[in-house]
């Protein structure tokens, strides 16, 4: 039966094309995309999971920076401190130098703080190795400063930071179900000059402000510390004193100590400073250790999260490349059909001529 009214053959030929149409658009869409899943829309479970991936995949960003940013700290820490322990060696390798050499004369002073500097002992042999153990001083002094890296450093505690001892630093290492995870340094580990003036730091001497500070008669309390001291206000302030040994030498004379006596203690005393440096040192390793190990994992896993997401909402490019080429044929065959279907009505005009 053919109908003038209703064309059964187009309205099916019509269908079959919209259908087409459809799948045909959908995967232009993924082609042009290159993702199965763009929209809540195609697939509310898999966009859900993928999004919330995404949002984890920014976080573990943020955190690879972090982590760059925690290296660069501690890279910059590790090697101040590497140049105050070559610097500490060497002062106490001109402290053993000073030893073996003739005591400098006093000039019958019986006291270090009426004692002046003169012509006397600034020519003697010590007072030539005493100024290059100043410059040493000055040049710890001066790494400390600059051992900072955005605005961080911690080689000094100021007094507006935490006191010592359980102020600790924190560095960002990773992020885990929302929680973000972090790795401590002790900041009594990594102090060299602390103007908070607590007793623990680094050197954990009773009594001490700063890596400066040692007993005995060559940085005795009344005396002139080699780097810092508490000035009448209780402010620890740069030292400019320029004289390390010359009044140690003065006392010693005017007491009748034992030169080489003290002088051994305070090589001692170098040495437990140096050996408190490469302790701090090795803590900063272990740090930077750990972050490297965290960085490797934050990497790792933005890697999953990226493959795990590909997997989810991917197109299969290949496929839908050779299913794009089947609708396009069956798009044109689909034309035809309904060319065709709306054709067949005009066949019952010859049936009135």
């Amino acid at each position: 039966m053919t109908s003038i009214i209703t064309n059964h053959g187009a309205m099916a030929a019509l269908a079959t094309l919209r259908t087409i149409n459809g799948s045909l658009e959908k995967t232009q869409q993924q082609v042009s995309s290159g993702l199965r899943v763009a929209k809540a829309a195609d697939d509310a479970a898999y966009w859900s999971i993928a999004t919330t991936m995404r949002s984890d995949k920014k976080a573990m960003s943020a955190v690879s920076d972090s982590i760059g940013f925690a290296k660069a700290v501690l890279d910059t820490s590790y090697d101040g401190m590497d140049k105050i322990r070559e610097e500490l060696v060497t002062i106490r390798n001109l402290f053993i130098t000073a030893q073996g050499l003739p005591a400098p004369p006093t000039n019958g002073f019986s006291n270090w703080v009426d004692y002046q500097p003169d012509s006397t002992y600034d020519g003697s042999l010590v007072a030539k190795v005493d100024a290059e153990i100043n410059q040493h001083w000055q040049q710890i002094n001066s790494i400390v400063e600059s051992s900072s890296f955005g605005a961080v450093n911690l080689l000094r505690n100021d007094v507006s930071e935490p006191d010592l001892p359980g102020a600790k630093t924190e560095f960002t290492t990773g992020y885990v179900n929302g929680q973000v995870l972090t790795v401590s340094i002790d900041t009594k580990s990594t102090t060299m000059i602390n103007y908070s003036r607590s007793v623990d730091n680094l050197w954990n001497q009773p009594g001490s402000e700063n890596m400066g500070y040692l007993d005995g008669v060559f940085w005795h309390a009344n005396n002139i510390y080699p780097m810092t001291w508490v000035d009448s206000n209780g402010d620890v302030v740069k030292n400019e004193n320029i004289y390390t040994l010359r009044n140690a030498e003065v006392r010693m004379a005017a007491n009748n100590f034992d030169r080489n006596e003290y002088y051994k203690i305070a090589i001692n005393q170098l040495d437990e400073r140096i050996q408190a440096v490469v302790g701090g040192m090795s803590v900063v390793g272990s740090t930077q250790k750990r972050v490297e190990l965290a960085d490797e994992f934050n990497a790792s896993m933005m890697d999953n999260v990226d493959k795990g997401v590909g997997r989810l909402v991917d197109a299969d490019m290949e496929g839908e490349s050779a299913r794009l080429s089947a609708l396009q044929t069956q798009q044109q065959l689909a034309n035809q059909s309904l060319s065709i279907a709306n054709q067949s009505p005009q066949t019952i005009i010859t049936l009135f001529q």
